[in-house]
């Protein structure tokens, strides 16, 4: 049997490894690491609909924070249950945490981009559809 964390970790390692600038990605302490300087750290959502909400605990605040000291580029990944991936960085999702446990959103209307929001508030921007996994590798980086 396939487990749901399986099933949507996958969804998002299958876009990430199809992409020609992944060279590499192996589990590590805080997630996954890609290209032996990025992590990234994904969180799913079975929710079928918008809008879908994520707990971060202390304890993922805690590993990510360790990992955004020991890697180039942390990127937070949110599967929304079969409708897409929100990504951004792990600074901009912290900061919309306040620095404490908590929860994080994305919510996105029909053939809209997503909008990321936590205690804090929302980011300015909104994020677009196929923005992963080219985050990972540099592009439309911190919004």
């Amino acid at each position: 049997m396939i487990e749901k964390l399986e099933f949507y970790h996958g969804a998002a390692i299958i876009r990430l490894i199809e992409d020609g600038r992944c060279k590499s990605l192996k589990k590590s302490e805080y997630g996954y690491l890609v290209n032996d300087d990025r992590s990234i750290l994904v969180k799913y959502t079975t929710k079928a609909t918008s809008p879908w909400r994520f707990t971060i605990s202390e304890d993922d605040i805690e590993r990510f924070d360790r990992a955004s000291h020991q890697s180039a580029v942390c990127i937070l990944v949110l599967v929304c249950g079969g409708d897409g991936i929100c990504a951004s960085t792990w600074a901009a999702a912290r900061e919309l945490l306040s620095g404490s446990a908590g929860w994080l959103a994305a919510k996105r209307s029909h053939n809209g981009c997503y909008t990321f929001s936590g205690p804090a508030g929302t980011l300015k921007k909104k994020v677009a559809l196929n923005r992963w996994p080219g985050i990972v590798f540099g592009l439309q980086e911190d919004e």
